[in-house]
């Protein structure tokens, strides 16, 4: 089979689907580096897909002469979701191939390497039995927060002074509403901890060298020092977070046992990686760039990377776009392929949009100088529009008020003319964008509040209003009502310091919900009972059992047929399952205690019906307080978008990959501002590790402007039918970057509406 042969077996004559020139030349690529510049709504998805295929079942064609085995595929993406979809796809394009050649039905697609880097690193961790790697927790954000709170000396053990001076080096890590390095007093610990954090996280992810670091001396030195003894607690703990997942699964490649996994061993059991493919690569950081030419550094090289700089949008959680920019570079770099060499494959031809909103986008993102500077993007063509909408009308246009209260309800009676005049088959159709979701005066409250005048449900789960949802609060509260039900720990003097502000309110949630549900209040009388029964015993059931008998009862039960509420419920329950599984540490040796873990409930001795005051102090302290203080988003349902019925109102972010029949974006007034990232980034570029590689950065003024005009470039062609912008009469008359270059360019691009 060639691929002309495979093109038309998935897509027949007379089919919708017909690839471009551009696509096919991607599909066409022999071997060696590939460089896919992928535009939004340019069908990369299919590509990458059709491209898997095609290794796996074309053998009669120039560009190759055998099947390439799925055990030797290497096939990354961003997130989970779309691994899933990816392998969706390749499974029903399989099942057309299969029909056209039962032949080919021993080809197992279920042994291509598929999904996220961060779960390929620990599934081949896993698989190859790593030294480095055996008999490990992998910590999610969560468990790694409270794991530093409670191992880290700078956290655990505050020297006041010393404290002071070794943030006074990084005084950008907080807000000013959160730490000023003029105070005499340290940050508040969990302030501190969540900063310590992004510290160690990006000491790996950017590829510092800790050895230089240490060597530079001053507080540099004792940051060195607080990342080994880090890495030593994450040893003696049998724990790993993602950065070090990685960091350990780049040392595996570098052994003999990695060699042999990616050379092979020249039987045909173990063939070796052949490709590597590598998706939304605009978002990759340099310990994952140095995993990946790893991998692929077996001649000829095939690594193919597909992205797109201009939609880069996680710098802050470590993503570098200019390891997207500069792929070339670092094919010289690793692989000493010379620049000239990698083949480059631009994918220009936008599907998705009205010829208006290509226009625009495309305009906005090259008009401002600072993008058109060396290094700032990677060269290609302008986005051409190819999706076919026969209806002549503006496209994009702009709604304006007074003030943003007005802006509000001019926009929510958008919405409904848009319902009532079926324009839009549904209310999510029409999604909101903004740069911050949380549903305060000046971010998302006044939509949010609009929208419900006018009789919408709104779906927001980026509103960092987890912890103040009735069932969150609700669980919480059953928790702490069977704990401490007299709130004797509660109410301690000497305890203040552990139990959080916010406790009173998750115990009058739990008060209302039993006195309107006798079950609940039963329960919980009835396992309070049970402990006095069992003074100083081991309870029958642990933490985590104990929330799942909670939630089978009224109202939680209900609120399960509820996707919204329901999927609150989970993540809880996953945050309780993650903080149940952390081991005691022993006072003495500090040591984790055999057998014993934070889940681990007892009775109390000295109070009957209440649980050990011990545990009762984690618990207030290490779990209620972070949840209640974090500010977490709710967990989102990854297969479903938004729920049918419901307005999405959506951060830039999130919006990233999905496209809606009409986008309304707010914020026009951002300007942009030099983040901690930033800071980081050109403070740790001093350091690198390989210092064959490293970045010819722009100012830190100039990323930060860079990256905001990249969030709003995303958002503006997430649109399809109509692209809608929000502002208030001073920021439609200002200059800003979401409005563009200079004060007239918006005006000049757009029909008020």
């Amino acid at each position: 089979m060639n691929v002309q042969e495979l093109l038309d077996i998935l897509f027949p004559s007379g089919g919708q689907k017909q690839f471009t020139r551009d696509q096919k030349n991607i599909l066409n690529h022999p071997n060696g580096p590939g460089w896919v510049l992928a535009g939004p709504g340019s069908g990369k998805t299919d590509v990458l897909t059709v491209l898997v295929l095609r290794l796996l079942y074309v053998d009669n064609d120039p560009i190759q002469k055998k099947r390439v085995p799925p055990e030797s595929i290497v096939v990354t993406t961003f997130t989970q979701k779309a691994a899933r979809n990816l392998e969706d796809r390749i499974s029903q394009y399989r099942a057309k191939v299969v029909a056209a050649h039962p032949d080919l039905a021993s080809v197992d697609v279920s042994k291509l390497r598929i999904g996220t880097l961060h779960g390929l690193c620990n599934d081949l961790l896993q698989e190859f039995r790593a030294p480095n790697y055996q008999n490990v927790r992998l910590m999610d954000e969560f468990e790694q927060t409270m794991f530093v709170h409670e191992h880290a000396s700078l956290i655990k053990q505050p020297d006041k002074a010393a404290t002071v001076a070794f943030w006074q080096a990084f005084p950008w890590m907080f807000g000013p509403e959160q730490w000023k390095p003029t105070y005499t007093n340290p940050p508040n610990r969990w302030d501190s901890t969540e900063a310590l954090v992004k510290l160690l996280n990006r000491l790996v992810e950017d590829r510092v060298s800790i050895v230089d670091l240490r060597a530079a001396g001053g507080q540099l030195r004792v940051l060195a020092d607080l990342y080994d003894e880090y890495v030593k607690h994450l040893e003696t703990n049998y724990r790993c977070d993602f950065s070090q997942l990685q960091a350990r699964f780049l040392s595996f490649l570098q052994t003999s046992l990695g060699q042999s996994f990616r050379d092979g061993d020249g039987t045909a059991i173990n063939q070796g990686i052949q490709w590597v493919l590598v998706d939304e690569y605009q978002d990759t950081n340099p310990m994952q760039e140095g995993i990946y030419f790893e991998l692929a550094k077996r001649k000829p090289y095939n690594l193919v990377v597909v992205g797109d700089d201009d939609q880069a949008m996680y710098r802050f959680r470590g993503g570098s776009v200019e390891c997207m920019v500069t792929f070339d570079d670092a094919c010289e770099v690793f692989l000493g392929v010379p620049k000239a060499q990698v083949a480059r494959y631009p994918l220009v031809d936008n599907f998705r949009s009205h010829k208006d909103i290509v226009t625009f986008f495309d305009d906005y993102i090259r008009a401002f100088p600072v993008m058109a500077k060396r290094g700032a993007r990677a060269p290609k063509p302008p986005i051409r529009a190819k999706k076919i909408i026969p209806e002549t009308y503006p496209a994009v246009g702009r709604l304006r008020a007074a003030g943003l209260s007005d802006l509000a309800v001019v926009f929510a009676k958008t919405v409904r003319g848009l319902v009532d005049e079926k324009v839009v088959n549904d209310p999510s159709e029409c999604c909101l964008l903004l740069k911050s979701t949380r549903e305060s005066p000046r971010n998302a409250g006044p939509y949010v509040e609009a929208l419900i005048s006018e009789g919408f449900d709104v779906y927001n789960p980026r509103n960092k209003a987890f912890a103040e949802q009735e069932e969150v609060q609700g669980l919480l509260g059953a928790l702490l009502a069977v704990a401490d039900p007299a709130r004797r720990y509660a109410t301690d003097p000497k305890n203040r310091n552990s139990v959080p502000v916010g406790e009173p309110g998750v115990r009058a949630t739990y008060d209302r919900l039993a006195a309107a549900d006798r079950d609940l209040a039963d329960y919980v009388n009835r396992a309070t009972n049970a402990l006095k029964a069992k003074p100083g015993q081991p309870l029958d059931a642990n933490l985590q059992e104990l929330a799942y008998y909670l939630i089978s009862l009224e109202p939680f039960s209900s609120w399960q047929q509820n996707p919204v509420r329901r999927v609150r419920l989970g993540r809880l329950t996953k945050l309780l399952e993650a903080y149940s599984s952390m081991p005691v540490l022993d006072p003495a040796t500090g040591r984790p205690r055999p057998g014993v873990s934070r889940g681990f409930m007892r009775a109390s001795d000295q109070y009957p019906g209440e649980v050990d005051a011990r545990w009762l102090g984690s618990f207030y302290y290490l779990f209620l307080g972070y949840v209640l203080e974090a500010g977490f988003d709710d967990e989102e349902d990854e297969d479903v978008i938004v729920p049918a019925g419901m307005v999405p109102v959506m951060t830039m972010h999130q919006s990233k990959g999905l496209q809606f029949p009409f986008v309304l974006v707010g914020h026009m007034g951002q300007n942009p501002g030099i983040s901690a990232t930033h800071q980081l980034e050109t403070l740790f570029s001093n350091y690198p590790a390989n210092p064959g590689r490293t970045f010819t950065r722009a100012p830190a003024s100039e990323r930060a402007e860079m990256d905001l005009i990249r969030q709003y470039y995303v958002a503006y062609s997430r649109a399809q039918y109509a692209l809608i912008l929000l502002g208030t009469n001073a920021q439609f008359s200002g200059q800003a970057v979401p409005t563009g270059p200079t004060p007239s360019w918006l005006r000049l691009r757009t029909n008020l509406l």
